[in-house]
Order: structure tokens, then C-alpha cells, then sequence
């Protein structure tokens, strides 16, 4: 069993984290339907999948979330599709099949959000500067 870390830098890293969580509403200008639970897990499988070069089919991206129904799911992504966040096309010659990538605007401010928040989390867990 791993030893337990003591008080202290479990404060820093709970600190990080709640950090992490009010720059994830932040980068979405606190709008309350982009909740970090729901969304994030679409997001950030949706964005590897395109980095990687096999973009996620909707099914697939319905499958990286963890709540809701089929339906839910698909009306998240269609949200997303409608905010810009998302770009939904058709996949190869199947005319049924439909992919979801990242939009630009949704790269973006990722790409900063995880830059800031990966910033921060070094500097959380860089337990001799913090003390």
C-alpha cells in the first residue's frame, strides 16, 4: 500500500485541484451548463482522439461520458455542436456514420486551460518552493 502523504502537501494538492476545477468554469465563462463532469471527459476524449488521427465517432463520444442517458448524451454533444465547441462531420463514405473533432475555439482555450493548470500543478506538487 502507498504511504500516505502528510497533511500539508495534500493541502497544496486539494488547493490545486479546486484551482483546477474554478479555471475549467473560468474557460468556459462560468456558464452552468459546461459542469467539469459533464463535459470534461467529452472533451478531452474527443481532443486526443483528433490529436491522435482517429476522431471519435458519436457513439464513441457518447461512450466517454460517465452520466446520462444515450439521449442526454447526445443532446450534450449537440450542445456543443451548437456552441462551437465541437464540429460534427460525416465520416468517410458512409453517409450514416457521423464524427465529432474540436473546434478551433475549443483547442484554444484547452490548450490554455491545461497549460495554466499544468503550471499550477507543478507548482503545487514542487513541495520545497512551498514551503
Amino acid at each position: 500500500m502507498a504511504e500516505l502523504e502528510p497533511d500539508d502537501r495534500l493541502i497544496l494538492w486539494m488547493r490545486a485541484l479546486e484551482d483546477y476545477a474554478r479555471d475549467w468554469d473560468a474557460t468556459f465563462n462560468n456558464r452552468p451548463g459546461y459542469f467539469t463532469q459533464e463535459y470534461w471527459y467529452l472533451f478531452v476524449g474527443c481532443m486526443i482522439a483528433d490529436w491522435q488521427g482517429r476522431p471519435l465517432t458519436v457513439s464513441a463520444a457518447c461512450q466517454c461520458m460517465k452520466s446520462g442517458s444515450n439521449r442526454t448524451r447526445e443532446e450534450r454533444i449537440k450542445k456543443a455542436v451548437d456552441d462551437g465547441y465541437l464540429v460534427k462531420e460525416r465520416a468517410g463514405d458512409d453517409a450514416r456514420a457521423a464524427i465529432v473533432r474540436p473546434s478551433a475555439e475549443l483547442q484554444a482555450i484547452m490548450r490554455a486551460h491545461f497549460s495554466r493548470t499544468l503550471a499550477e500543478a507543478r507548482q503545487a506538487l514542487d513541495y520545497r518552493n512551498a514551503q
